[in-house]
């Protein structure tokens, strides 16, 4: 404002002196001319003529002076127009350079979330990739132990059947003996008789004790059979509740790095969570917490339709949960 005020003056005072040099020229015009060319002297006692000064001279000097005042509170109002005109080309370009530096801040908080969400997917997908891995071990050893089973089975049954065949062979050297001491004494023949229906009836049960053993075993063959059936789909139920849990559980701070904890559930046939207790932790009551949390957060928990499955093995069970799973 200073810079302005000394630029009005700086203008205003040639103006001035203009003007000013303008009328003493009108006034030299007028009065010099009588100045330049003296009339002769007049003689004494006569009057003296004064020379008067043209208003129309006077006026149009004042209308010169008004007009140059103008034409400077003219300039002062284009300068202060162009400077509030810059003041608002400054503020135009800040308020746009302060929109381009938020944009980038969006942008790069943008660039942020993304960054976080993909390393968050690749750790969810290297989380499934171990616990497909643990489910693959699991169904290995329940592959194995079903195995073993079958083989188990087997065994008995071909023992069952190797003993039948030892008493089918007994039986039948027993009926040749009969047959020939028959032949070779008819005195004898009530007594062979007899010891014919002796070995009959010994050989009937015998073939009837094989059968029943080979039942016995094929029916322990079915059970194992049954029962690694039903181990499989225990491992399988209990691999999906692990899984769950871990997508709840939400590692607190400053946790002690390889826990494993068991976990008592209780559970409706629904699935729905009656009570949780975390044991074997050791002193960890935080990461206690976080598991207890989780596993409340999953329920309802993937359970098995089967009541007498459920009832048996999931409605007050254990199950491990693993720190370094997540």
């Amino acid at each position: 404002m200073v810079t302005r005020r000394s630029s009005k003056m700086g203008l205003s005072r040639p103006l001035l002196w203009a003007v000013l040099l303008h009328v003493v020229l009108i006034l030299l015009l007028t009065v010099g001319i009588e100045w330049w060319n003296p009339e002769p002297a007049r003689p004494a006692g006569q009057p003296i003529e004064a020379e008067v000064i043209d208003p129309a001279a006077l006026d149009a000097a004042r209308a010169e002076v008004e007009a140059a005042e103008r034409a400077s509170a003219q300039a002062q109002r284009d300068r202060h127009s162009k400077a509030a005109a810059e003041e608002r080309r400054i503020e135009e370009l800040q308020r746009q350079r302060a929109q381009e530096q938020e944009r980038a801040q969006t942008a790069t908080r943008e660039r942020q979330a993304a960054e976080a969400a993909a390393q968050r997917a690749a750790e969810q997908v290297k989380q499934q990739r171990a616990e497909a891995q643990k489910a693959a071990q699991a169904k290995q050893l329940a592959d194995a132990a079903a195995r073993a089973a079958a083989e188990k089975a087997a065994q008995a049954k071909r023992q069952a059947d190797a003993e039948a065949a030892s008493q089918r062979a007994q039986a039948t050297k027993a009926a040749a003996e009969k047959a020939a001491a028959a032949k070779a004494a008819a005195s004898k023949a009530a007594a062979d008789k007899a010891a014919a229906e002796r070995a009959a009836a010994s050989k009937a049960a015998a073939d009837k004790a094989a059968a029943d053993k080979a039942a016995v075993a094929n029916a322990a063959a079915a059970q194992a059979a049954a029962s690694a059936d039903q181990a499989n789909q225990i491992s399988g139920y209990v691999a999906a509740i692990q899984r769950q849990v871990q997508a709840r559980w939400r590692k607190p701070m400053n946790w002690p790095p390889g826990l494993q904890c068991d976990v008592r559930v209780k559970l409706l046939p629904s699935g729905e969570v009656i009570s949780v207790q975390v044991v074997s932790c050791g002193d960890a009551p935080v990461f206690i917490d976080s598991v207890q949390e989780a596993v409340t957060a999953a329920s309802p928990l993937q359970v098995p339709t089967d009541v007498r499955l459920f009832n048996e093995h999931f409605r007050n069970f254990i199950f491990v949960f693993k720190a370094e799973m997540g």
